[in-house]
């Protein structure tokens, strides 16, 4: 099989993964659901993966690694709103995918859990700057949660502009917030 016939199957499979969890939840979805869906074998489906959970395993790495860069880019200037505007527009080509698996919770496969301990990491490189009156995991929980919910409803409603200016302000009115 060709690297592109592989690419093209596995982009396939994720994609018919994505259709059935419009219909069903996640412990409702067959291979045989996925299959069909992608137009694809059975055969073709183990070829590339051992069950599903390996599948939505790969698909939130995939995007968990992604979003973790971004951040990186993001924290270089965390109260400038272009780059978290920039950080939501490199999410909005996969926000189909990347809200269904937001609602996903499976042990190997919690892209929510992913996505909340990287804006928790990279929360903590900003946190060593300024002295706050309220523990720090505390401010870490709140600060990841509520960019969490920004991130998705961004995602699934739009105004990407508006919701980054306001994490910014709510983020410059945190860090500013010294005792």
């Amino acid at each position: 099989m060709t690297d592109l016939r592989q690419f093209k199957s596995k982009r396939d499979i994720q994609s018919g993964l994505i259709a059935c969890l419009k219909d069903k939840r996640f412990d409702e979805v067959t291979v045989n659901d996925i299959c069909t869906q992608a137009l694809v074998g059975r055969s073709t489906f183990y070829h590339h993966y051992a069950d599903k959970y390996a599948l939505l395993e790969e698909m939130v790495t995939q995007r968990a690694t992604k979003f973790d860069q971004l951040l990186d880019q993001r924290v270089a200037s965390v109260t400038n709103d272009e780059p978290l505007l920039v950080l939501y527009q490199q999410l909005e080509d996969d926000a189909a995918v990347i809200t269904c698996l937001l609602q996903i919770h499976e042990k190997d496969g919690d892209l929510s859990d992913c996505y909340l301990k990287s804006l928790a990491k990279h929360a903590q490189k900003l946190l060593p700057q300024v002295t706050l009156a309220v523990p720090e995991d505390f401010i870490l929980a709140l600060y990841s949660t509520t960019a969490l919910t920004a991130i998705s409803w961004a995602l699934r409603h739009g105004e990407p502009a508006a919701i980054s200016r306001f994490m910014n302000r709510l983020v410059k009115l945190v860090l500013s917030t010294q005792v």
